[in-house]
């Protein structure tokens, strides 16, 4: 059988899963594959179906889904664990996510490793929601969407591990560990190697020499003096963290009082951490050094309001644990986990580093990891450099020195 054969027939057979699962109140379906789309470890394919609906009287109606399946690419499947990923999403949206929410609706899973697990999903661009046009550096009105966004989401997570605390930790005890595994050597590479960059511009332009030998000790072993650090849990704050909170992994729609409003998608490497995890990704790889210097606390406010909102809409009396201050401190405790994450992946959102996967990814290994140390050059080691200064005049860093 060939591939274009083989696929027909896994598309065939999954649609009339998805049919089956729209209700009985859908009959004479059919379905159009309009492209294909490959984003790295997946495979998006733009289905719309066509059907009529019997509680309208038999009307005409279309419904636009993505159908996400896992890539064949063993180069990539040999660098990530994709259907740990692929496990972890399916559950988000099998137990997690409601249909009531803001998350794009899901209409069918699976999970059939290695590479006919497929999940499909609401097309959501047809309802408005599109991806930020910018990379990284995003204007405030952009920040502040996202931000108040994942209030609502970190605060779902306090709901339901105080109102169903059992399903609550069932699904935590189901997620899958992608990144920090304390075997993941290329992990371990990818954090260590880059890290201390900003360290190295500071030290050649004369800064304090006591504070880059104590970063230099923490930033080298990044890894484990960090990521792991700052990933394990701490309770009472600790909930379901979406652990890749990115201007790409968000959309946005305007909303007709000229708002935007933000929707958060893909969800593999959720994990159960500290809020810190999201927060400080997000703010170190979305905004500028300027923008966070002058609007930080702003920002900070938006995030816990929406979120403290949420937790009082929902009955939750006892919100003094997640109070502004306790949340503020938190970041500050874990603020450093975004830097790290800034030091390899910010030249890739700069344009400076564009992976290529091929079959001499694995082979050179430690050389495209001492590359994303010198990628952008001293423009962008002196973006990093402000930014762990920042930090520090943040009170960021006192957990560290």
């Amino acid at each position: 059988m060939s591939l274009v054969e083989d696929f027909q027939r896994w598309l065939e057979v999954v649609m009339s899963k998805v049919i089956e699962n729209l209700g009985s109140n859908v009959e004479e379906a059919q379905y159009e594959l309009s492209e294909s789309v490959d984003v790295f470890m997946s495979t998006m394919y733009y289905v719309c179906v066509k059907f009529k609906n019997k509680t309208k009287g038999g009307q005409r109606e279309e419904l636009f889904m993505i159908l996400k399946r896992p890539t064949p690419n063993q180069i990539c499947r040999q660098l990530i664990p994709i259907d740990p990923q692929f496990h972890n999403e399916i559950l988000f949206y099998r137990i997690y996510a409601t249909s009531n929410e803001n998350f794009a609706k899901c209409f069918y899973t699976e999970e059939r490793p290695p590479t006919d697990s497929v999940i499909a999903l609401e097309n959501v661009s047809k309802r408005g929601y599109c991806p930020c046009p910018y990379a990284y550096d995003a204007p405030l009105e952009y920040i502040l969407a996202a931000m108040r966004e994942m209030g609502r989401f970190h605060a779902k997570g306090y709901v339901m591990k105080e109102q169903q605390r059992k399903k609550f930790f069932d699904i935590v005890e189901q997620l899958q560990e992608i990144r920090y595994n304390e075997s993941n050597d290329a992990q371990r590479c990818l954090v260590n190697i880059p890290s201390p960059r900003a360290v190295e511009y500071l030290r050649n332009q004369g800064h304090d020499a006591i504070f880059c030998d104590k970063m230099e000790a923490v930033l080298s072993n990044a890894f484990n003096s960090v990521m792991i650090k700052t990933v394990t849990p701490t309770e009472p704050l600790s909930t379901l963290c979406h652990g890749d909170f990115t201007l790409g992994n968000t959309l946005f729609k305007k909303e007709d009082d000229g708002q935007l409003r933000a929707m958060l998608i893909d969800f593999a490497v959720l994990r159960y951490s500290n809020p810190a995890v999201d927060l400080s990704t997000f703010l170190c790889l979305a905004c500028s050094n300027e923008l966070r210097k002058d609007k930080f606390f702003e920002i900070m406010r938006a995030y816990h309001d929406a979120l403290k909102k949420y937790l009082l809409d929902a009955g939750i009396q006892n919100i003094e644990k997640y109070s502004y201050d306790a949340l503020l401190d938190d970041y500050r405790r874990g603020a450093l986990h975004g830097f790290v994450i800034a030091s390899y992946f910010l030249a890739i959102l700069m344009g400076y580093n564009d992976e290529i996967f091929d079959e001499n990814a694995i082979k050179k290994m430690m050389e495209r990891m001492q590359h994303k140390k010198i990628c952008g050059g001293e423009k962008l080691s002196k973006i990093l450099a402000d930014m762990l200064l920042q930090l520090r005049d943040f009170d960021c860093l006192k957990h560290f020195l």
